[in-house]
């Protein structure tokens, strides 16, 4: 299931976070998403959990640099 956000400037209710042009990690299961409101073009950025579609991705992007997520010692 994808999540949806807002945007600020159009009220826009559909932006789908699975389509960001950014992403920052924060932590295994939460992070910042950037997108564009396909209705005005607004820069539109919120945190969000991860969606589960994204998660594996996330992972193996995170072994591929060595970032260690979910480590706890």
């Amino acid at each position: 299931m994808s999540q949806t956000v807002s945007c600020p400037a159009c009220g826009a209710s559909n932006l789908d976070v699975c389509c960001y042009d950014s992403m920052m990690v924060v932590r295994a299961d939460l992070a910042m998403f950037t997108l564009r409101c396909p209705a005005c073009g607004t820069k539109v950025s919120s945190m969000q959990n991860i969606p589960s579609q994204l998660r594996e991705e996330v992972r193996f992007a995170a072994i591929e640099v060595g970032a260690g997520m979910g480590r706890t010692c």
